[in-house]
């Protein structure tokens, strides 16, 4: 089966939809599947992926985050001979998307089409705005033969935009790379570490996890907090962390490229994940569940649905300077129970991994392609 993977953004941009695009698409190769991914922007990324680049990417902020907007100009005889020369049997968009990009190859595919909503977004402009797309892309809605949500909380937002049914098929994740026994990074051996790893954005609430930190650091002096992660609020949390009194004692690390993230989880005792809002879901508390590490996390809907079904790891008020540094505290002074339910996280993360994760994605396209007579052709093929 040939599957072209549809995101309107970047694929060298980090972001959680790159990861997911990114896993599913490695799954597929593994499956012997053959996959291909249209994206917008000239960037490439690193590892090594069969990309198809089509129009621009422009930057743009919304709901507290920032993403890209695809510009893509090609006439439509382009298009048409660009997907009759892939020939994929499924077309799976990313979403939200754009009507310059994956509306426009949805109007011109004959593949069977599924979607997958990732994201959680807030009422405001930017939701607005995706509301007014959505509006104008009727012809390519219509189009979808299944709609995946990654969580409840995706769930909500997407038929809020775009109406229909959605199946919930959580993130996958290469849970086998990460493990507690992997050594730690030289510069976080030998400590005790509470990691913090994400964009350094309003949204992500690393301002509470640093005020959280301030009121915990005098009883605890042997506590580090790393912040793993780069983003615009960089300089002000520096800056704060100055102000507060603990900037010897909070290491910014910057970028944690992926080949170093086990090893950076493995170096930490405790995880912490302070987003305020606008998580759907969160691919990184896998990580760190597979790492075998308990978390303290803001109870946003997001992570809120996915913690709450793994009990033992702690949810706060988000924005809740106090309430963070009371869950913090509660963890540390309980190491027994720290290592039990590192290893309940563990156990419970294999639900996630993508050989569970990505053979559900691959029967949704199954039932999505059994009406046509492309899909049935594809069927035989998955």
């Amino acid at each position: 089966m040939k599957v072209g993977l549809v995101i309107d953004d970047h694929m060298a941009r980090p972001g959680g939809v790159q990861e997911y695009v990114r896993g599913l698409y490695h799954h597929l190769r593994r499956r012997g599947h053959t996959p291909v991914i249209f994206s917008s922007g000239a960037a490439r990324p690193a590892d090594d992926l069969r990309l198809i680049a089509l129009g621009s990417a422009i930057g743009v902020r919304g709901s507290g985050s920032s993403t890209s907007i695809p510009v893509t100009l090609a006439a439509p005889r382009r298009l048409r001979a660009l997907l009759e020369r892939e020939a994929c049997d499924v077309l799976h968009v990313m979403a939200p998307y754009s009507p310059t990009l994956s509306g426009r190859l949805l109007v011109h595919s004959r593949a069977c089409h599924v979607m997958t909503f990732l994201v959680a977004i807030a009422p405001g402009p930017y939701r607005r705005l995706l509301s007014l797309a959505a509006r104008l892309q009727h012809r390519s809605l219509a189009r979808f033969d299944a709609r995946i949500a990654i969580s409840a909380t995706a769930a909500d937002t997407a038929r809020a935009l775009y109406g229909g049914t959605y199946t919930i098929v959580p993130c996958g994740v290469d849970v086998a790379r990460f493990r507690p026994d992997l050594p730690p990074l030289p510069a976080l051996a030998g400590g005790l570490n509470l990691l913090y790893v994400g964009r350094l954005e309003q949204r992500k609430g690393v301002v509470h996890l640093l005020r959280a930190f301030a009121r915990l650091a005098g009883q605890h002096p042997a506590l580090r907090l790393v912040i793993g992660g780069d983003g615009p609020q960089r300089r002000a949390l520096e800056q704060l962390a100055h102000e507060l009194g603990v900037a010897q004692r909070v290491h910014f690390l910057g970028y944690v490229p992926a080949a170093d993230l086990p090893r950076l989880l493995a170096s930490a005792a405790l995880f912490c994940a302070p987003a305020t809002y606008a998580e759907s879901f969160g691919i990184v508390l896998i990580e760190a569940m597979a790492a075998g590490l308990p978390i303290v996390a803001a109870a946003n809907a997001g992570y809120a649905d996915l913690l709450q079904r793994h009990p033992g790891n702690l949810l706060v008020p988000p924005g809740d300077d106090r309430a963070l540094a009371g869950a913090i505290a509660t963890l540390l002074a309980a190491p027994a129970y720290c290592r039990h339910l590192g290893a309940a996280n563990r156990q419970a993360a294999q639900q996630y991994a993508w050989e569970v994760v990505g053979d559900q994605i691959v029967e949704v396209y199954a039932c999505a392609c059994r009406a046509s007579p492309v899909g049935a052709a594809s069927i035989s093929r998955m």
